[in-house]
Protein backbone atom coordinates (compact mmCIF):
# COMPACT_ATOMS: atom_id res chain seq x y z
CA UNK A 1 0.00 0.00 0.00
CA UNK A 2 1.39 3.21 -0.83
CA UNK A 3 -0.03 6.40 0.85
CA UNK A 4 -0.05 10.05 0.31
CA UNK A 5 2.40 11.76 3.24
CA UNK A 6 1.00 12.34 6.07
CA UNK A 7 0.28 16.23 6.88
CA UNK A 8 1.79 17.73 9.58
CA UNK A 9 -0.54 17.95 12.55
CA UNK A 10 -2.54 20.22 13.44
CA UNK A 11 -2.36 22.54 16.94
CA UNK A 12 -4.05 20.98 19.82
CA UNK A 13 -7.69 22.22 19.71
CA UNK A 14 -7.80 24.82 22.76
CA UNK A 15 -10.47 22.74 26.00
CA UNK A 16 -13.52 24.40 26.17
CA UNK A 17 -16.71 25.40 23.65
CA UNK A 18 -14.11 23.18 20.72
CA UNK A 19 -14.02 20.41 22.73
CA UNK A 20 -17.68 20.53 23.55
CA UNK A 21 -18.08 21.08 20.01
CA UNK A 22 -16.40 17.92 18.51
CA UNK A 23 -17.82 15.72 20.86
CA UNK A 24 -20.99 16.79 19.76
CA UNK A 25 -20.42 16.36 16.00
CA UNK A 26 -18.80 12.82 17.11
CA UNK A 27 -22.12 11.79 18.98
CA UNK A 28 -23.92 13.07 15.45
CA UNK A 29 -21.76 11.24 13.23
CA UNK A 30 -22.20 7.67 15.63
CA UNK A 31 -25.17 5.69 15.23
CA UNK A 32 -26.24 5.38 19.14
CA UNK A 33 -27.76 1.45 18.02
CA UNK A 34 -24.76 0.08 16.77
CA UNK A 35 -22.09 2.41 18.19
CA UNK A 36 -20.63 2.24 14.30
CA UNK A 37 -19.76 5.33 12.56
CA UNK A 38 -22.23 6.47 10.16
CA UNK A 39 -20.06 8.05 7.43
CA UNK A 40 -17.02 5.99 5.80
CA UNK A 41 -12.98 8.13 6.44
CA UNK A 42 -12.74 9.22 3.48
CA UNK A 43 -9.58 10.82 3.86
CA UNK A 44 -7.52 11.44 0.63
CA UNK A 45 -5.09 8.09 0.96
CA UNK A 46 -4.19 5.85 -1.73
CA UNK A 47 -4.66 2.33 -1.18
CA UNK A 48 -3.28 -0.09 -3.43
CA UNK A 49 -6.08 -2.69 -3.25
CA UNK A 50 -9.21 -1.80 -1.69
CA UNK A 51 -11.08 -4.60 -0.62
CA UNK A 52 -14.92 -3.72 0.65
CA UNK A 53 -17.50 -6.44 2.38
CA UNK A 54 -20.97 -5.21 1.99
CA UNK A 55 -24.18 -6.96 4.35
CA UNK A 56 -27.31 -5.14 3.59
CA UNK A 57 -30.00 -6.71 5.40
CA UNK A 58 -33.38 -7.29 3.36
CA UNK A 59 -36.44 -6.31 5.50
CA UNK A 60 -39.04 -7.80 3.71
CA UNK A 61 -42.28 -6.47 4.06
CA UNK A 62 -40.33 -4.53 6.99
CA UNK A 63 -39.72 -5.85 10.13
CA UNK A 64 -40.10 -2.62 11.55
CA UNK A 65 -44.07 -2.32 10.98
CA UNK A 66 -44.34 -5.80 11.81
CA UNK A 67 -42.41 -5.70 14.74
CA UNK A 68 -41.79 -2.66 15.72
CA UNK A 69 -38.76 -0.64 15.71
CA UNK A 70 -37.53 -2.21 19.24
CA UNK A 71 -36.77 -5.52 17.92
CA UNK A 72 -35.25 -4.12 14.72
CA UNK A 73 -32.73 -1.65 16.80
CA UNK A 74 -32.02 -5.37 18.55
CA UNK A 75 -30.95 -6.58 14.94
CA UNK A 76 -28.86 -3.92 14.31
CA UNK A 77 -27.21 -4.50 17.35
CA UNK A 78 -26.93 -8.46 16.91
CA UNK A 79 -25.66 -7.50 13.36
CA UNK A 80 -22.93 -4.79 14.23
CA UNK A 81 -21.98 -7.60 17.44
CA UNK A 82 -21.37 -10.50 15.04
CA UNK A 83 -19.39 -8.10 13.09
CA UNK A 84 -16.89 -7.00 15.17
CA UNK A 85 -16.82 -11.21 17.09
CA UNK A 86 -16.31 -12.23 13.43
CA UNK A 87 -13.67 -9.95 12.56
CA UNK A 88 -11.75 -10.95 16.03
CA UNK A 89 -11.94 -14.42 13.97
CA UNK A 90 -10.24 -13.12 10.56
CA UNK A 91 -7.36 -13.11 8.22
CA UNK A 92 -8.11 -9.37 7.24
CA UNK A 93 -8.26 -7.87 10.92
CA UNK A 94 -4.84 -6.83 10.65
CA UNK A 95 -6.24 -4.90 7.70
CA UNK A 96 -9.19 -3.02 8.38
CA UNK A 97 -9.24 0.32 7.61
CA UNK A 98 -12.90 0.95 8.86
CA UNK A 99 -16.31 -0.76 9.83
CA UNK A 100 -19.40 1.47 9.10
CA UNK A 101 -23.39 1.60 9.60
CA UNK A 102 -25.03 3.09 6.66
CA UNK A 103 -27.82 4.29 8.96
CA UNK A 104 -30.16 2.04 7.03
CA UNK A 105 -29.92 -1.78 6.33
CA UNK A 106 -26.12 -2.08 5.19
CA UNK A 107 -23.17 -2.76 6.80
CA UNK A 108 -19.62 -2.08 5.45
CA UNK A 109 -15.88 -3.17 6.26
CA UNK A 110 -13.13 -1.58 4.50
CA UNK A 111 -9.59 -3.44 4.31
CA UNK A 112 -6.27 -2.28 2.52
CA UNK A 113 -5.13 -5.97 1.36
CA UNK A 114 -1.80 -7.30 2.02
CA UNK A 115 0.33 -8.00 -1.26
CA UNK A 116 -0.76 -11.25 -2.99
CA UNK A 117 -2.18 -12.24 -6.38
CA UNK A 118 -5.46 -10.94 -7.45
CA UNK A 119 -6.98 -14.80 -7.43
CA UNK A 120 -5.83 -15.04 -4.16
CA UNK A 121 -7.04 -11.74 -2.56
CA UNK A 122 -10.59 -12.19 -4.08
CA UNK A 123 -10.89 -15.68 -3.12
CA UNK A 124 -9.98 -14.69 0.56
CA UNK A 125 -12.64 -11.83 0.80
CA UNK A 126 -15.19 -14.06 -1.11
CA UNK A 127 -14.75 -16.40 1.99
CA UNK A 128 -14.57 -14.38 4.72
CA UNK A 129 -17.46 -12.00 3.42
CA UNK A 130 -19.45 -15.64 3.32
CA UNK A 131 -18.26 -16.65 7.10
CA UNK A 132 -19.18 -12.86 8.24
CA UNK A 133 -23.15 -13.39 6.44
CA UNK A 134 -23.20 -16.61 8.12
CA UNK A 135 -22.09 -15.37 11.37
CA UNK A 136 -24.59 -12.59 11.37
CA UNK A 137 -27.62 -15.08 10.49
CA UNK A 138 -26.39 -17.10 13.09
CA UNK A 139 -26.64 -14.72 15.68
CA UNK A 140 -29.83 -13.24 14.51
CA UNK A 141 -31.55 -17.07 14.83
CA UNK A 142 -29.70 -17.71 18.20
CA UNK A 143 -30.53 -13.85 19.89
CA UNK A 144 -34.28 -13.43 17.94
CA UNK A 145 -35.48 -17.01 17.30
CA UNK A 146 -36.91 -18.26 14.36
CA UNK A 147 -39.86 -15.92 13.37
CA UNK A 148 -39.18 -12.81 13.25
CA UNK A 149 -35.69 -13.72 11.42
CA UNK A 150 -38.06 -15.60 8.41
CA UNK A 151 -38.72 -12.00 7.63
CA UNK A 152 -35.33 -11.21 6.65
CA UNK A 153 -32.34 -11.78 4.13
CA UNK A 154 -28.84 -10.72 5.15
CA UNK A 155 -27.08 -10.34 1.40
CA UNK A 156 -23.11 -9.93 1.00
CA UNK A 157 -21.40 -8.72 -1.43
CA UNK A 158 -17.31 -7.84 -1.99
CA UNK A 159 -15.09 -5.92 -4.20
CA UNK A 160 -11.32 -5.81 -5.03
CA UNK A 161 -10.72 -2.09 -6.03
CA UNK A 162 -7.48 -1.53 -7.47
CA UNK A 163 -6.08 2.28 -7.13
CA UNK A 164 -6.82 4.25 -9.97
CA UNK A 165 -3.96 7.49 -10.00
CA UNK A 166 -6.59 9.40 -12.24
CA UNK A 167 -9.16 9.28 -9.34
CA UNK A 168 -9.85 10.87 -6.17
CA UNK A 169 -9.14 8.16 -3.35
CA UNK A 170 -12.60 9.25 -2.08
CA UNK A 171 -14.66 9.65 -5.00
CA UNK A 172 -13.03 5.83 -5.57
CA UNK A 173 -14.15 4.61 -2.86
CA UNK A 174 -17.82 5.88 -2.97
CA UNK A 175 -18.16 4.63 -6.23
CA UNK A 176 -17.00 0.87 -4.60
CA UNK A 177 -19.99 1.39 -1.35
CA UNK A 178 -22.08 2.16 -3.97
CA UNK A 179 -21.30 -0.81 -6.45
CA UNK A 180 -21.32 -3.35 -3.54
CA UNK A 181 -24.76 -1.72 -2.73
CA UNK A 182 -26.25 -2.25 -5.73
CA UNK A 183 -25.19 -5.97 -6.05
CA UNK A 184 -26.68 -6.49 -2.52
CA UNK A 185 -29.90 -4.73 -4.20
CA UNK A 186 -30.22 -7.07 -6.63
CA UNK A 187 -29.42 -10.32 -4.92
CA UNK A 188 -32.35 -8.98 -2.44
CA UNK A 189 -34.72 -8.45 -5.65
CA UNK A 190 -34.03 -11.73 -7.01
CA UNK A 191 -34.94 -13.56 -3.79
CA UNK A 192 -37.62 -11.38 -3.38
CA UNK A 193 -39.19 -12.21 -6.61
CA UNK A 194 -38.77 -15.48 -6.32
CA UNK A 195 -40.63 -15.35 -2.93
CA UNK A 196 -43.77 -13.72 -4.63
CA UNK A 197 -43.73 -16.18 -7.02
CA UNK A 198 -43.90 -19.01 -4.65
CA UNK A 199 -46.61 -16.88 -2.57
CA UNK A 200 -48.71 -16.89 -5.44
CA UNK A 201 -48.82 -20.70 -6.22
CA UNK A 202 -49.64 -21.57 -2.55
CA UNK A 203 -52.57 -19.03 -3.09
CA UNK A 204 -53.56 -20.05 -6.64
CA UNK A 205 -53.38 -23.97 -5.94
CA UNK A 206 -55.01 -23.37 -2.48
CA UNK A 207 -51.86 -24.71 -0.48
CA UNK A 208 -53.06 -23.50 2.72
CA UNK A 209 -53.65 -25.71 5.97
CA UNK A 210 -55.09 -24.91 9.55
CA UNK A 211 -53.70 -26.51 12.58
CA UNK A 212 -55.25 -26.07 16.05
CA UNK A 213 -54.11 -25.56 19.30
CA UNK A 214 -56.01 -25.38 22.72
CA UNK A 215 -56.81 -22.99 24.70
CA UNK A 216 -56.88 -24.42 28.43
CA UNK A 217 -58.88 -23.17 31.38
CA UNK A 218 -55.52 -23.19 33.85
CA UNK A 219 -57.06 -22.83 37.19
CA UNK A 220 -59.33 -26.06 36.71
CA UNK A 221 -57.98 -28.37 33.56
CA UNK A 222 -60.37 -28.76 31.03
CA UNK A 223 -59.86 -27.31 27.27
CA UNK A 224 -62.57 -24.51 26.28
CA UNK A 225 -61.41 -24.35 23.07
CA UNK A 226 -58.74 -23.79 20.05
CA UNK A 227 -57.52 -21.38 18.09
CA UNK A 228 -56.96 -21.98 14.17
CA UNK A 229 -53.48 -21.22 12.86
CA UNK A 230 -52.13 -20.83 9.06
CA UNK A 231 -49.62 -22.97 8.08
CA UNK A 232 -47.74 -22.84 4.52
CA UNK A 233 -46.37 -25.96 3.02
CA UNK A 234 -44.19 -27.73 4.95
CA UNK A 235 -40.27 -27.03 5.03
CA UNK A 236 -41.02 -24.26 2.72
CA UNK A 237 -39.52 -20.70 3.62
CA UNK A 238 -43.51 -20.02 3.11
CA UNK A 239 -44.74 -22.06 6.22
CA UNK A 240 -44.54 -19.66 9.11
CA UNK A 241 -47.65 -17.46 8.99
CA UNK A 242 -45.86 -14.23 9.56
CA UNK A 243 -44.20 -14.80 6.29
CA UNK A 244 -47.21 -15.63 4.55
CA UNK A 245 -48.64 -12.52 5.60
CA UNK A 246 -45.70 -10.15 5.37
CA UNK A 247 -45.49 -11.58 1.69
CA UNK A 248 -49.11 -10.55 1.08
CA UNK A 249 -48.82 -7.25 2.60
CA UNK A 250 -46.09 -6.67 0.11
CA UNK A 251 -47.97 -8.00 -3.12
CA UNK A 252 -50.97 -5.71 -1.37
CA UNK A 253 -53.17 -8.95 -1.21
CA UNK A 254 -54.02 -8.99 2.42
CA UNK A 255 -57.15 -9.04 2.08
CA UNK A 256 -57.48 -11.46 -0.05
CA UNK A 257 -54.94 -14.02 1.84
CA UNK A 258 -56.76 -13.09 5.00
CA UNK A 259 -60.06 -14.18 3.74
CA UNK A 260 -58.53 -17.57 2.55
CA UNK A 261 -57.05 -18.19 5.79
CA UNK A 262 -60.86 -17.99 7.23
CA UNK A 263 -62.06 -20.10 3.97
CA UNK A 264 -59.32 -22.83 4.46
CA UNK A 265 -60.44 -22.90 8.41
CA UNK A 266 -63.74 -23.70 7.65
CA UNK A 267 -63.91 -25.40 5.00
CA UNK A 268 -63.24 -28.67 7.38
CA UNK A 269 -62.85 -27.77 10.94
CA UNK A 270 -62.22 -31.27 13.35
CA UNK A 271 -64.36 -32.90 15.32
CA UNK A 272 -62.80 -32.40 18.03
CA UNK A 273 -63.05 -28.96 18.02
CA UNK A 274 -66.75 -28.52 17.20
CA UNK A 275 -67.79 -29.12 20.51
CA UNK A 276 -65.46 -25.98 21.72
CA UNK A 277 -64.97 -22.57 20.99
CA UNK A 278 -62.58 -21.63 17.90
CA UNK A 279 -60.56 -19.08 17.89
CA UNK A 280 -59.74 -17.20 14.38
CA UNK A 281 -57.47 -14.56 13.49
CA UNK A 282 -58.53 -11.96 11.40
CA UNK A 283 -57.68 -7.99 10.65
CA UNK A 284 -60.14 -5.52 11.57
CA UNK A 285 -60.04 -4.59 7.79
CA UNK A 286 -61.03 -7.77 6.75
CA UNK A 287 -64.18 -7.95 9.42
CA UNK A 288 -65.36 -4.63 8.63
CA UNK A 289 -65.54 -5.54 4.64
CA UNK A 290 -69.25 -5.01 3.21
CA UNK A 291 -68.42 -8.71 1.51
CA UNK A 292 -67.44 -10.05 5.32
CA UNK A 293 -70.37 -8.28 7.16
CA UNK A 294 -72.79 -9.73 4.61
CA UNK A 295 -75.01 -11.95 6.16
CA UNK A 296 -74.89 -14.52 4.14
CA UNK A 297 -71.50 -14.34 5.27
CA UNK A 298 -72.02 -14.31 8.78
CA UNK A 299 -74.37 -17.52 8.12
CA UNK A 300 -71.93 -19.48 6.77
CA UNK A 301 -69.71 -19.09 9.61
CA UNK A 302 -72.26 -19.70 12.06
CA UNK A 303 -72.90 -22.69 10.01
CA UNK A 304 -69.36 -23.90 10.18
CA UNK A 305 -69.14 -23.63 13.35
CA UNK A 306 -71.19 -21.79 15.93
CA UNK A 307 -68.98 -21.01 18.52
CA UNK A 308 -66.31 -18.62 16.92
CA UNK A 309 -64.04 -15.85 18.62
CA UNK A 310 -62.82 -13.27 16.37
CA UNK A 311 -59.01 -12.21 17.15
CA UNK A 312 -58.27 -8.95 16.19
CA UNK A 313 -54.50 -7.57 16.99
CA UNK A 314 -53.63 -4.50 19.46
CA UNK A 315 -50.89 -4.32 16.80
CA UNK A 316 -53.48 -3.03 14.81
CA UNK A 317 -54.14 0.74 14.59
CA UNK A 318 -57.65 1.61 14.38
CA UNK A 319 -58.72 5.11 13.56
CA UNK A 320 -62.26 5.58 14.60
CA UNK A 321 -63.51 3.35 17.35
CA UNK A 322 -67.00 4.30 17.32
CA UNK A 323 -67.61 3.19 13.86
CA UNK A 324 -65.50 0.14 14.60
CA UNK A 325 -67.69 -0.85 17.46
CA UNK A 326 -70.67 -0.70 15.28
CA UNK A 327 -68.45 -3.58 13.34
CA UNK A 328 -68.49 -5.69 16.39
CA UNK A 329 -71.97 -5.36 17.12
CA UNK A 330 -73.00 -6.54 14.24
CA UNK A 331 -70.58 -9.32 14.20
CA UNK A 332 -71.88 -10.12 18.11
CA UNK A 333 -75.68 -9.69 16.70
CA UNK A 334 -74.60 -12.93 14.34
CA UNK A 335 -73.21 -15.07 17.16
CA UNK A 336 -69.33 -14.02 17.36
CA UNK A 337 -67.67 -13.12 20.27
CA UNK A 338 -64.22 -10.67 20.26
CA UNK A 339 -61.01 -11.06 21.43
CA UNK A 340 -58.07 -8.12 21.27
CA UNK A 341 -55.11 -10.41 20.60
CA UNK A 342 -51.15 -9.22 21.56
CA UNK A 343 -52.61 -7.58 24.21
CA UNK A 344 -49.46 -5.18 25.97
CA UNK A 345 -47.30 -5.35 22.56
CA UNK A 346 -49.01 -3.05 20.74
CA UNK A 347 -48.87 1.35 20.31
CA UNK A 348 -52.56 1.37 21.77
CA UNK A 349 -51.97 0.26 25.07
CA UNK A 350 -55.25 0.05 26.94
CA UNK A 351 -57.31 2.17 24.46
CA UNK A 352 -58.34 -0.66 22.13
CA UNK A 353 -59.09 -3.01 25.27
CA UNK A 354 -61.35 0.32 26.55
CA UNK A 355 -62.83 1.62 23.82
CA UNK A 356 -63.89 -2.55 22.02
CA UNK A 357 -64.96 -3.87 25.55
CA UNK A 358 -63.80 -7.74 24.01
CA UNK A 359 -65.07 -10.46 25.15
CA UNK A 360 -61.50 -11.95 25.70
CA UNK A 361 -58.01 -10.60 26.09
CA UNK A 362 -55.48 -12.63 25.05
CA UNK A 363 -52.26 -11.54 26.38
CA UNK A 364 -49.06 -11.26 24.39
CA UNK A 365 -46.40 -14.02 24.31
CA UNK A 366 -43.67 -11.81 24.79
CA UNK A 367 -45.17 -10.52 27.87
CA UNK A 368 -45.85 -14.31 29.39
CA UNK A 369 -42.18 -15.11 28.55
CA UNK A 370 -40.21 -15.75 31.66
CA UNK A 371 -42.70 -13.56 33.06
CA UNK A 372 -41.40 -14.87 36.49
CA UNK A 373 -38.11 -13.19 36.29
CA UNK A 374 -39.61 -10.03 35.47
CA UNK A 375 -41.72 -7.56 37.76
CA UNK A 376 -43.05 -5.63 35.37
CA UNK A 377 -44.66 -8.17 33.25
CA UNK A 378 -46.08 -9.61 36.09
CA UNK A 379 -47.67 -6.19 36.45
CA UNK A 380 -49.00 -5.49 32.98
CA UNK A 381 -50.97 -8.77 33.38
CA UNK A 382 -51.64 -8.11 36.89
CA UNK A 383 -53.43 -4.91 35.25
CA UNK A 384 -54.73 -6.29 32.38
CA UNK A 385 -56.57 -9.29 34.85
CA UNK A 386 -58.01 -6.43 36.75
CA UNK A 387 -59.17 -4.39 33.57
CA UNK A 388 -60.44 -8.11 32.26
CA UNK A 389 -62.73 -8.30 35.55
CA UNK A 390 -64.41 -4.78 35.48
CA UNK A 391 -65.44 -5.19 31.57
CA UNK A 392 -66.26 -8.82 31.90
CA UNK A 393 -63.70 -10.19 30.08
CA UNK A 394 -61.70 -13.52 30.59
CA UNK A 395 -57.82 -13.01 30.04
CA UNK A 396 -55.72 -15.28 28.01
CA UNK A 397 -51.70 -16.01 28.20
CA UNK A 398 -50.41 -17.03 25.09
CA UNK A 399 -46.73 -18.72 24.69
CA UNK A 400 -46.69 -20.68 28.10
CA UNK A 401 -43.81 -22.74 27.81
CA UNK A 402 -42.25 -22.91 30.62
CA UNK A 403 -44.05 -24.61 34.00
CA UNK A 404 -42.43 -21.57 35.86
CA UNK A 405 -44.29 -19.27 33.28
CA UNK A 406 -47.95 -21.52 34.46
CA UNK A 407 -47.11 -21.20 37.82
CA UNK A 408 -46.68 -17.40 38.26
CA UNK A 409 -50.27 -17.29 35.96
CA UNK A 410 -52.30 -19.09 38.59
CA UNK A 411 -50.61 -17.03 41.20
CA UNK A 412 -51.80 -13.84 39.51
CA UNK A 413 -55.54 -15.08 38.93
CA UNK A 414 -55.29 -15.46 35.07
CA UNK A 415 -58.04 -18.20 33.91
CA UNK A 416 -57.16 -19.23 30.31
CA UNK A 417 -53.71 -20.23 28.78
CA UNK A 418 -52.38 -21.92 25.76
CA UNK A 419 -48.79 -22.43 24.29
CA UNK A 420 -46.17 -25.15 24.04
CA UNK A 421 -46.09 -26.49 27.78
CA UNK A 422 -50.24 -27.10 27.20
CA UNK A 423 -50.62 -28.15 23.80
CA UNK A 424 -48.68 -27.87 20.43
CA UNK A 425 -50.44 -26.85 17.33
CA UNK A 426 -51.80 -29.95 15.71
CA UNK A 427 -53.70 -30.27 12.18
CA UNK A 428 -55.57 -33.42 13.80
CA UNK A 429 -56.54 -34.04 17.64
CA UNK A 430 -57.98 -36.39 19.70
CA UNK A 431 -61.83 -35.39 21.04
CA UNK A 432 -61.13 -33.42 23.91
CA UNK A 433 -63.27 -34.09 27.10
Amino acid sequence: MSRRPAPPPEPSAPSGFEDVERLRLQSVLTDGVTGLSLLPDLRNERVASLGIIYLQLGRFAGVENFYGWELYDRVLQLTAASLRASLERSPLKGSLLSMQFTGADGFHLLFDLRPRSDNGRRKLLEEEAKRFKDGVVQRLRHGLGRTSVDLMTVHATCLQVNDDPRVRPSRSVVRALQEAARLAGVHEGHDRQQLMTRFKGITSGRKLRAVYQPVIDIQHGPVIGYEALIRGPVGSGLESPDVLFAVAREVGLELEFDNLCLETIFSGVPAAVRGKKLFVNASSKLVAHSVFLDERNLSRIHRAHPRVVMEISEKEVVLDYAAFREVLDRLRSSGLEIAIDDAGSGYSGLESILQLRPEYIKVADSIVHRLHQDTIKREIITALASLGRQINASVVAEGIEEQEELDSLLALGVGFGQGFLLGRPRRRMAAAH
